[in-house]
């Protein structure tokens, strides 16, 4: 299902609030009209949360979408979203690592069922629990902010004191909680 965000950029750009399933046939015309290529309603509906989906949309879907409000492809969209110097105030949907005290823990969720709990340790956090496959138990990870409905972005990401490099979650649900644990 699309973040909060990123449907409220499609609807913009529609020129209607989505609320209900059949407006997803006019959204696919008026992309495939916009774009100069096709998205299926039903894909909508699955993307905008009308019907269940079975896994994670295709690229070229996402690539459609990205076009639709305005960016280059996906990558280019998700990008938009990181931001500079984190805010200094605390708010139920924004967390920066300057609000966790060291050995606290925080508790991110997102779609479809997944969780991270990352204790912080000096400057980095620590991967203390994980559903997600792509980080273990005990990886490291660095990141400027969390923030409710953009993605879980993550700017470096360590493993055995091996850097990977940056690493991006949760792009098209977005993180759906933040709690200190």
């Amino acid at each position: 299902m699309l973040s909060k965000i990123i449907k409220e950029k499609v609807e913009q750009r529609f020129g209607h609030q989505l609320r209900y399933s059949k407006q997803c046939d006019a959204l696919a015309h008026h992309m495939t009209k916009e774009c100069k290529t096709s998205v299926s309603p039903s894909t909508l509906r699955r993307l905008l949360g009308f019907v269940k989906g079975t896994g994670e949309p295709r690229l070229y879907t996402l690539d459609i979408i990205a076009s639709y409000v305005g960016h280059k492809n996906w990558e280019h969209l998700l990008a938009s979203f990181e931001k500079g110097e984190p805010e200094k105030e605390i708010s139920l949907d924004r967390l920066s690592p300057q609000q966790i005290k060291n050995g606290q823990v925080v508790k991110i969720t997102y779609q479809p069922g997944k969780i991270v709990e990352l204790k912080k340790v000096g400057q980095v956090f620590q991967v203390v629990n994980s559903n997600e496959k792509k980080l273990l138990l005990n990886d490291e990870v660095k990141f400027r902010t969390l923030e409710l409905h953009y993605p879980l972005t993550f700017t470096n990401l360590f493993r055995e004191e091996n850097s990977l490099g940056r690493l991006q979650l949760a792009t098209v649900s977005g993180i759906t909680s933040i709690r200190k644990v």
